[in-house]
């Protein structure tokens, strides 16, 4: 099948572009030679699939069924149409490029090549067994592209439900950084407030191992000098923390910022595909 692009371009380009919903009455070579035919067009696929399709299906009514430069089915029974086993073309033709595809297909009985001069009861029922399996053919093709479509908008759906998860954790670890940051204030405070304490102490500690050098003297002036250097430290920490949660508040603010702008993308792009997805559904309940 072709993309949901090109569904959107047939849907948007109108009638001139789409396929018939009637089965026609035209002629095509063959491998063997030009037989009438009672030719179908699509949209949205291909040669390939189309063949496909014919010859699973003929494979259900003939033993004998081969797919080289056309698909055929000897002996196949088809008892509207003939008593007697019939033989089934099928043929399908695409130009490059062409969104369009024309499926034929010929059907010889003993009296011939079935078509407008045959009788009228056959031609009737030639033709309607033709547009019972194209009819069945777009739909099947019309059901797939819905199928895509509406995975489509799941899948954008899904996309827009995490972008939301991902910006109220951005907002919940905003919230964390400001207060992690108030606390590593709180932090500097109190480190200050030690190193302050510590340093008169110091200063007469350092005056008592002057006058009365001694190990225990000595002891303490070299413990406050740690409780001192471990304030310090404790008070650049967390002046580091403040400084480092200020900056990932600032980072996951511009996040959130780039996060409602590509939610409004998603939110277009969902509006979009919904409606791709009704447009799909009303095309295949249009399908009888």
């Amino acid at each position: 099948m072709k993309t949901l692009a090109l569904t959107l371009t047939l849907l948007a380009s109108g009638p001139a572009l789409l396929a018939q919903t009637t089965v026609e009455v035209s002629s095509l070579r063959f491998s063997d030679g030009i037989h009438p035919t009672y030719s179908f067009v699509f949209e949205g696929t291909d040669v390939k699939y189309v063949e496909s399709y014919w010859r699973d299906e003929l494979k259900r009514i003939s033993g004998d069924v081969s797919n080289k430069k056309e698909v055929i089915a000897a002996a196949a029974l088809l008892p509207q149409i003939s008593a007697d086993t019939v033989r089934v073309l099928v043929k399908a033709e695409q130009r490059k490029g062409s969104p369009l595809l024309t499926a034929h297909v010929a059907i010889l009985t003993t009296a011939g090549w079935v078509g407008p001069a045959s009788e009228q009861r056959i031609h009737d029922a030639a033709k309607a067994y033709v547009q019972q399996h194209s009819t069945a053919l777009r739909r099947q093709l019309a059901q797939q592209e819905l199928t895509d479509a509406e995975k489509g908008l799941a899948r954008l759906r899904t996309d827009l439900a995490n972008l939301q998860r991902e910006k109220e954790r951005a907002e919940s670890s905003i919230e964390k950084s400001r207060q992690r940051a108030a606390e590593a204030v709180n932090e500097q405070q109190e480190a200050r407030q030690r190193r302050d304490e510590l340093a008169p102490r110091i200063d007469a500690q350092r005056q008592e191992v002057t006058e009365s050098p001694g190990d225990e003297a000595s002891k303490e002036l070299n413990s406050l000098l740690k409780q001192q250097t471990r304030a310090q430290d404790d008070e650049r920490k967390a002046l580091e923390t403040e400084r480092a949660m200020k900056k990932k508040e600032e980072e996951l603010v511009l996040a959130i910022k780039k996060n409602v702008e590509d939610q409004a993308r998603k939110q277009e792009a969902i509006t979009r595909q919904e409606t791709l997805v009704n447009s799909l559904r009303e095309k295949l309940s249009a399908i009888h």
